[in-house]
C-alpha cells in the first residue's frame, strides 16, 4: 500500500471517529470536574519545583447538536494553598476542547490559556553566571499557552473518569525558551 493509500486511510478514520460524535444528538450537557495534577516548568538551566495541585474546572459544548457539538469550551482554577514562597498559589486557565467519542471512550485535546501564580525558577541552583540567572528570570511571566491531551478518558452515563492527561506548554514573555509539562494523574466529572 502506498504513502497516498495510508494517508487516505488515516484521514477517512479520523473523519469517522470525528462523526462519531455527531451522529447522536445529546442534550446540551455542563460537565463539573475535579482532578489531581503536578507540573513544572523548565528553563535552559533551571527549573521550578513540581508543584501537586488540585484543579476545578467547567466546561460546555458550543452546540447540542451538529459538528459543533465535538467542541467544549470551559475553564477553571488549579491552587495548592501550601505552596510557600509564592504571593497568590493559583492558576486560572481557559480551554477549547475537541473531544471524538466512541462508546464509552471520549477522547479530549485542545489548547490552554492560563495565568499562574506559580511562576518562579528554582533560585538556589548554581549557574555560571550571575546574569544568567536573572536573565532567565525575565524569560517566565505569569501567561502560558499549553496543549492538553486526554487519550485515556471514559464516559459512564452523568459521570466521566480521565487518567494520566497530559499537557505541554511554554510561558510569556519567553515562549520556546520556557517549557511547561503537567500531568493530571486522575480527573473526575460529572454531568448537570
Amino acid at each position: 500500500m502506498g504513502s497516498v493509500s495510508k494517508g487516505c486511510v488515516r484521514w477517512l478514520l479520523l473523519v469517522q471517529l470525528l462523526a462519531a460524535g455527531s451522529v447522536r444528538a445529546e442534550p446540551l450537557r455542563q460537565e463539573v470536574s475535579l482532578a489531581a495534577s503536578n507540573f513544572t516548568w523548565y528553563s535552559f538551566l533551571r527549573h521550578s519545583r513540581t508543584f501537586l495541585t488540585l484543579e476545578v474546572a467547567y466546561h460546555r459544548p458550543v452546540r447540542e447538536d451538529g459538528p459543533w457539538n465535538l467542541l467544549r469550551v470551559g475553564g477553571g482554577l488549579r491552587t495548592n494553598p501550601f505552596a510557600r514562597d509564592f504571593y497568590v498559589p493559583v492558576e486560572g486557565f481557559l480551554q477549547a476542547q475537541l473531544t471524538a467519542r466512541a462508546g464509552i471512550w471520549e477522547a479530549v485535546v485542545g489548547p490552554e490559556l492560563g495565568v499562574s501564580g506559580f511562576d518562579r525558577l528554582i533560585p538556589k541552583v548554581e549557574v555560571p553566571a550571575n546574569e544568567l540567572k536573572v536573565k532567565e528570570d525575565r524569560l517566565l511571566g505569569p501567561v502560558y499557552l499549553a496543549f492538553s491531551a486526554a487519550p485515556a478518558r471514559v464516559r459512564l452515563g452523568r459521570f466521566s473518569v480521565s487518567l494520566m492527561e497530559l499537557s505541554v506548554g511554554t510561558g510569556f514573555p519567553g515562549a520556546g525558551q520556557v517549557l511547561r509539562v503537567q500531568v493530571n494523574f486522575i480527573s473526575l466529572g460529572s454531568m448537570l
